[in-house]
């Protein structure tokens, strides 16, 4: 079983398993190693971890090769010099130079010291990580079913053992493992404590940087995301139906899901119209019948649907990042109604006139009132007619209407 540093744990506490950590690999060790040089052009030994402040920076673990730092050194200094002696007839073939001076170090590489002469140390060499391996969440942090997380930045024999947490503060196993810049695929239903759970969740990663040791082990940071509920999919594409009349707002689609939304959800639907926003509609679960449910009012156009299931009590009008998309659907626009009147002037004083109608557009068939006549008399007729009505001299008024009830505009 691995040991995960739980002395640190009981003495600083929990927040500060958290906290921007750095691991260093290197052939040389800790504080106990360190030593000050003398600075002189003679035999000289100088290695040192320094702090900004040029202080000697000791980590707070020491475990093998791996040194772990509660902040980011500031310098890696090493010297190793021993002037050639003359006294064995000539040089006696002891003089070397070893060393490694780094004042800027940066994560993700390796240094490597250089080495001149005979019988010196072997040379230094280190690199450094820090813990900070998650990428932080984007803007919109929510996710349904499943979220794609990696440890990224670096490349290296690390293993990166995977936990999650409701609360920030207890953290589960997910018995996962990745190396650097693999995606791990968190999916929800695979974790019996997360069903019909939504809420926050946070993640860490527990960093083992050589499985053969234990105590260089530490955590990531934490990164946190939002469970939301899953949208029920369509079952087909969208069924519309066009406007009545011409340039009229009363076209509808109706939507039909695979599956119902719970009754402490609704359905948030963003309707667009050639990719430009056009307005929400928040639908209840008493609104989605047999599955089902139409928008109406809609005006003739090229559409999508962008929706996602939430909580009652969630009252965002734009849907977040992973909503469902309907496909394109058009409402069509109706040819408008167009007619002509034409007076049929009587031959002889005495005579009565008559009038002559055509239309053209709008839905078929056509039909006519005349005068006062209500509505519910309209009168069918096609191609150019001559309505029968032997009219008085006078101002007249006649009604043309199309099958939908749609007049001219």
């Amino acid at each position: 079983m691995k040991f995960y540093l739980l002395y640190f744990i009981l003495i600083c506490g929990i927040h500060k398993i958290h906290s921007q950590m750095y691991i260093m690999k290197t052939n040389y060790g800790g504080c106990n190693d360190y030593v000050n040089g003398n600075h002189i052009y003679e035999d000289d030994y100088e290695y040192k971890i320094i702090d900004d402040h040029g202080n000697w920076l000791c980590p707070i673990v020491e475990a093998g090769e791996y040194l772990i730092f509660n902040q980011m050194p500031s310098a890696y200094l090493f010297a190793s010099y021993k002037a050639e002696t003359f006294s064995c007839s000539g040089g006696c073939g002891d003089y070397h130079s070893v060393g490694l001076m780094i004042t800027t170090i940066n994560t993700c590489q390796k240094y490597v010291g250089y080495s001149y002469g005979y019988n010196g140390p072997s040379p230094p060499n280190f690199e450094i990580i820090s813990n900070k391996v998650i990428a932080d969440p984007p803007a919109d942090n929510s996710f349904c079913d499943k979220i794609s997380l990696s440890a990224t930045g670096c490349t290296g024999s690390q293993r990166f053992y995977w936990e999650y947490s409701k609360d920030g503060s207890h953290f589960i196993p997910t018995n996962i493992s990745t190396a650097f810049n693999q995606n791990y695929e968190f999916i929800k239903a695979n974790f019996a404590l997360l069903d019909n759970y939504t809420g926050p969740i946070y993640f860490h990663a527990i960093i083992d940087s050589d499985p053969s040791i234990t105590q260089e082990n530490i955590y990531s940071n934490v990164v946190n995301y939002n469970i939301i509920s899953c949208s029920p999919l369509l079952n087909g594409n969208p069924v519309v139906a066009d406007v009545r009349c011409n340039n009229e707002s009363n076209g509808s689609v109706t939507l039909n899901f695979k599956t119902d939304i719970t009754t402490n959800q609704k359905l948030l639907l963003n309707l667009f119209k050639d990719n430009n926003f056009m307005t929400h509609k928040f639908v209840s679960y008493a609104e989605i019948v047999n599955k089902s449910f139409t928008w109406t009012g809609i005006a003739a156009g090229s559409y999508v649907i962008k929706y996602q299931a939430q909580t009652n009590t969630d009252n965002n009008i734009l849907v977040g990042s992973q909503p469902v998309i309907s496909p394109t659907f058009t409402i069509a626009n109706v040819t408008p109604l167009t007619f002509t009147v034409t007076p049929i002037q009587p031959a002889c004083v005495d005579d009565k006139g008559k009038i002559q109608i055509s239309a053209s557009g709008g839905t078929t068939p056509y039909f006519y009132v005349l005068d006062n006549e209500p509505l519910t008399n309209k009168h069918s007729f096609t191609g150019l007619y001559t309505i029968p009505n032997e009219l008085s001299e006078g101002d007249h008024k006649v009604i043309v209407l199309d099958s939908r009830d749609c007049i001219e505009k």
